[in-house]
């Protein structure tokens, strides 16, 4: 049976965790920080509601320096805590693979310094998640999780997990284009989690309002433009269609953003609810890369450093 870890077991790594235990197909342990969280999975199990409803029993752990080996070793935390975790799972022997699902495009490089880049596979998974309390998971969308090798070849690890997630009931797929997903995930994530916060809105409300769709498209042009500079082409996958929504006038990319399915959904950006909670976002560790990046090619995102510094000040606050 594959022994597969879970760092961070939030709202992504909670959800693939549960449902990857339910089904009894591998052996899953979560790992996050002491807590209730931690203590309410260990003495009750993890409790999922919403897309799905059900209590699995699941070794929960809140020091990694427990875990010796592992098959698969999955990194689900927010991306400010990324070199901490790194820190304390570097003695971890991963036999097959290394996974980041976190926001960002500088993951994958984080994990081959640590672990090695032929154990690095490149992933990313749309799913929308919230814990309401300890213990508890809400499953509200999901829209996929994505596998594949960095180098775009075929890969029986990628294989062998797609299988694992599709029977456990995960919506999950290979590809030869992850650095496309992974890119173009970013894109569209950051200015609808930049718009999300400071308008309190959830993603149906971001997605749905004209005004907020109208600056949501200018945004995500701009930071298409950086994808541009690396011959990293947009796509069009799940809720995220931007490569439809880079094409044409501005008023017509508002048209299509507007039927997406995020605007039937319940779902709520992760760092909107970071927000709701008084926590700071991982958007200091996702965006200021990218804006970085962008000084140093000479990219204008004026836009995106603008509400990106709105967003900072509002996390001065909390």
């Amino acid at each position: 049976m594959k022994e597969i870890v879970i760092v961070g077991p939030g709202g992504i790594g909670g959800t693939i965790a549960g449902v990857l235990a339910r089904k009894n197909t591998c052996r899953v342990t979560v790992a996050g920080r002491p807590g209730p969280h931690i203590e309410a999975i260990q003495k009750n199990g993890l409790r999922v509601i919403g897309l799905a409803e059900f209590t699995v029993p699941i070794e929960a752990i809140d020091n990694l320096k427990l875990i010796e080996a592992c098959d698969v070793l999955i990194f689900a935390m927010k991306a400010q805590d990324m070199q901490t975790a790194l820190a304390a799972s570097a003695h971890i022997d991963v036999r097959e693979a290394v996974i980041s699902l976190q926001n960002g495009v500088m993951k994958d490089d984080l994990l081959a310094d640590a672990f090695g880049q032929k154990k690095v596979l490149g992933a990313l998974s749309v799913i929308a998640s919230g814990r309401p309390e300890p213990g508890m998971i809400n499953w509200t969308f999901d829209g996929g999780t994505h596998f594949g090798a960095l180098d775009g070849r075929p890969s029986a690890r990628v294989d062998e997990l797609v299988a694992l997630f599709l029977e456990a009931g995960l919506d999950a797929r290979a590809t030869d284009e992850v650095l496309s997903y992974t890119w173009t995930k970013v894109v569209g994530w950051i200015p609808i989690g930049l718009l999300a916060t400071l308008s309190r809105q959830n993603n149906a409300g971001v997605l749905g309002t004209r005004i907020l769709a109208m600056e949501l498209v200018r945004m995500i042009r701009e930071l298409k433009a950086l994808a541009d500079l690396k011959h990293i082409p947009m796509i069009n996958f799940g809720p995220y269609q931007m490569k439809t929504w880079c094409e044409g006038t501005v008023e017509e990319a508002v048209e299509h953003v507007m039927t997406s399915p995020l605007t039937r959904s319940n779902s709520t950006h992760s760092a909107l609810q970071d927000i709701q909670k008084g926590r700071k976002t991982e958007f200091e560790a996702c965006v200021a890369p990218l804006i970085e990046e962008a000084e140093k090619q000479g990219v204008a995102i004026p836009r995106t450093q603008a509400m990106y510094a709105a967003l900072m000040g509002l996390e001065a606050t909390l």
